[in-house]
């Protein structure tokens, strides 16, 4: 058992209205300026640290795609399969901007009550956006036009940001601050589903613990309410018959409540394949369905 997890995190680890008046955007220069969103004792600097990819042009405001790697909540690193993003973003005259977090631990720890597990990630993940929105107008950066992007892990703690209202909150923002969220096969939408049954049994309670009441307030589907208002959503769903289900859930609850959402079945791909293929040369299924809808979330 232990060996199928390391093989699952090894696959892990591989794995909208702007303005443009250049002919020939993908030509720009990106500038990779690597920043410390905040620091705590003890804890490796570069897991609290972003990347911010930008043109030397300041005056013009641009959108902001704001991206989460995964890993199972326990590995990867903002500067992984990162290249096919760099030149989609460059060319659509948007800033990007990759994220760390803190990680729980590998090998898992579930019974160690002191690890890094939620809330821990969420909070990291909405500190890097409050850093984002109150200092990327120095780099070019609208930071009235801010969109989430994440995969896998990093798709849960993207749509979690974007329905729990209480991390953004507890950092002086609001959902109003996000334009739209892109969430890249997960199936991390029902935590304490995951924490009681399936293969990766173990990987959910390592990163979320046991307790009922924090696995559904960690649960992007737990917190969506019709009393609210909340970004666009946008959906990539891949593989088998659980996991397609799992998916379809989440987005019939965000149907259900009145949230614009835009949906892509990728399961041509693996896991590792339908985050790598967001930009790639000629790839049209998951791009340019991207595309419209980081469009559609700046208009």
């Amino acid at each position: 058992m232990k060996i199928s997890y390391i093989l699952l995190l090894s696959v892990l680890f591989l794995n909208c209205d702007t303005e443009n008046n250049n002919p020939n955007p993908i030509n720009i220069e990106y500038l990779n300026q690597t920043i410390q969103y905040k620091s705590i004792s003890g804890i490796d600097s570069n897991l609290l640290s972003l990347d911010i990819y930008h043109t030397n042009d300041i005056d013009t405001k641009k959108p902001i795609v704001f991206y989460v790697h995964g890993g199972g909540w326990v590995i990867g690193d903002k500067s992984q399969q990162l290249q096919n993003k760099i030149n989609l973003f460059r060319e659509l005259g948007y800033i990007l901007v990759s994220i760390n977090y803190r990680l729980s631990p590998y090998p898992y720890e579930t019974t160690n009550p002191n690890r890094i597990k939620y809330p821990d990630h969420t909070i990291d993940v909405t500190d890097a956006l409050k850093w984002v929105y109150k200092n990327i107008d120095q780099y070019g950066g609208n930071n009235t036009k801010i969109a989430l992007l994440g995969h896998s892990a990093g798709a849960h703690l993207v749509a979690l940001t974007g329905t729990n209202r209480q991390f953004v909150e507890q950092v002086g923002m609001s959902l109003k601050d996000i334009k739209g969220v892109a969430v890249i096969d997960t199936k991390g939408f029902d935590i304490p589903k995951q924490a009681t049954s399936g293969t990766i049994q173990e990987m959910y309670i390592n990163a979320f613990g046991v307790d009922v009441t924090e696995n559904i307030d960690a649960s992007p589907i737990y917190n969506i309410f019709n009393t609210q208002l909340y970004p666009k959503f946008f959906i990539a769903k891949r593989g088998n018959t659980e996991r397609i289900n799992s998916a379809n859930a989440f987005i019939n609850m965000l149907e259900a409540n009145g949230i614009n959402t835009s949906q892509v079945e990728g399961s041509i791909y693996t896991h590792a394949g339908i985050n790598n293929a967001i930009g790639a040369v000629n790839e049209t299924l998951i791009t340019n369905a991207l595309k419209k809808f980081f469009v559609e979330c700046f208009e």
